[in-house]
């Protein structure tokens, strides 16, 4: 049996040692740039820490598998179980046992199929965030032009000499009085004043 001082001392250690092993896997591990020079036992733990695909998934799927095939053996062996009282009659739990076998899975299966759609929007987020920043790298705004059609549409437009500027016309002006448009020279053509 351990003592308290000696729980104490392997919790500081085990402490120290998830410091120390943190550190490193942000230094060695973690950055995407050193990805290429990683063996692969190392890549696939970088891809675990950088969340590039969900292990619960799995995990829920075997979950659900073992809790279908728990309630159906459940079920079918209460359908063989029975309480005999002293008093001489009998509990039969076959009743139990088919309710268990019939709508336990079917529960199971509505339950998991629950958490694994939300787990797949996750995922389908996840893709569609990866989509957009590899159509656009410099901007993630979702309504930018993507630089492969920036670079089409620069490729596409021909190239022309830069006209002379045309002198600006003037909006002509009116009379304030009888609203005919006014001479060169700001006057009515009507004589107003």
């Amino acid at each position: 049996m351990l003592n308290f001082s000696t729980v104490f001392i392997i919790t500081i250690l085990a402490f120290l040692a998830a410091v120390a092993g943190t550190v490193l896997s942000y230094i060695f591990i973690v950055p995407e740039k050193k990805r290429a020079q990683l063996k692969a036992f190392f890549r696939l733990i970088h891809d675990i820490f950088n969340f590039k695909f969900l292990i619960i998934e799995k995990v829920l799927q075997a979950m659900y598998i073992f809790t279908s095939l728990f309630l159906v053996c459940y079920g079918v062996l209460l359908l063989f179980g029975f309480d005999i009282y002293p008093w001489g009659g009998f509990y039969w739990h076959g009743g139990r046992g088919l309710l268990i076998a019939i709508l336990g899975p079917i529960f199971c299966r509505l339950t998991y199929e629950g958490l694994m759609m939300l787990i797949l929007l996750v995922k389908n987020v996840i893709q569609i965030n990866n989509k957009l920043k590899s159509s656009d790298d410099s901007e993630t705004n979702l309504f930018s032009v993507p630089q492969w059609e920036k670079k089409a549409a620069k490729e596409a437009a021909p190239v022309e000499a830069p006209a002379a500027e045309a002198p600006v016309a003037q909006a002509p002006r009116f009379c304030i009085k009888c609203g005919s448009v006014l001479n060169e020279d700001g006057t009515c053509p009507n004589g107003c004043e």
